[in-house]
């Protein structure tokens, strides 16, 4: 089962966002372990070095993306996909865009934000939801 994480995932994890960074980090665990297929988008990798190179030289946060996406490949981005994003009628276009291309391959997104995503026609979870769907089945 593939599965899309949401850029503020991947935020909390760079970051280490206080109060999402130990949830973020157990994700990113999973995904070095292999025990699931977790990707992100283009987008995500756009924002994220936009927003980590505030915090960190240019080399470092390549060094950073280049490591994240060795264990969260990218989705396909597509015209198809960008066309049905620009008339999906969620909210934020970012949001859209993430939905669009996740469609093509994924059966679920992991996402801080899940109420922006009610609309989206996929299962959206939280990272902390996840994480506890995950303890019950082990």
């Amino acid at each position: 089962m593939a599965i899309l994480i949401d850029t503020n995932v991947l935020l909390d994890f760079f970051l280490k966002r206080t109060d999402f960074y130990g949830d973020a980090k157990e994700i990113v665990r999973l995904a070095r372990k292999g025990e699931y297929e977790f990707k992100v988008t283009p987008i995500t990798l756009g924002t994220a070095y936009y927003l980590v190179r505030k915090q960190f030289p240019h080399a470092e946060a390549m060094t950073l993306l280049q490591e994240f996406s060795a264990v969260f490949p990218c989705v396909n981005a597509s015209n198809w996909a960008c066309h049905d994003a620009l008339f999906m009628g969620l909210g934020d276009f970012e949001d859209a865009m993430q939905v669009a291309m996740a469609k093509s391959t994924c059966e679920m997104i992991i996402t801080r934000n899940v109420a922006d995503f009610k609309h989206s026609g996929m299962l959206v979870i939280s990272p902390k939801d996840f994480l506890r769907m995950q303890t019950q089945n082990d």
